[in-house]
């Protein structure tokens, strides 16, 4: 899976509440990108809530349950197929070769032969 996505843990987070979350990211994600780091300073909420930084932003919830729920939602692109009319489904249905008979000059009949 090529993703641009990655987490940053904090070490001394994981150890007293995001463990869990980290343990069933890595099971899910394999190939997800996760570094965890002695400290990423941000010793405020480090020692308050569970958190992870995703491209360097703050993701942060009330416990671990919360975080991993924000987390799944954050990465259901990865995995859900691209809503219709998106950009993302339009890249997806060319890259399978589902033009929809877009090749069609305007104005011509498809031949469905």
């Amino acid at each position: 899976m090529a993703s641009s996505m990655g987490l940053k843990w904090c070490k001394k987070n994981l150890e007293r509440f995001s463990q869990p979350v980290y343990d069933m990211l890595r099971e899910e994600y394999p190939d997800l990108p996760m570094e965890i780091a002695d400290c990423v300073d941000l010793c405020g909420l480090c020692t308050d809530v569970p958190f992870v930084l995703r491209n360097n932003a703050i993701v942060c919830a009330r416990d671990a349950r919360g975080l991993y729920v924000k987390l799944k939602q954050g990465m259901s692109f990865m995995t859900e197929p691209a809503l219709p009319g998106t950009y993302a489904a339009v890249v997806a249905q060319a890259a399978a070769g589902q033009d929809g008979g877009h090749d069609q000059p305007a104005g011509q009949p498809k031949d469905e032969t």
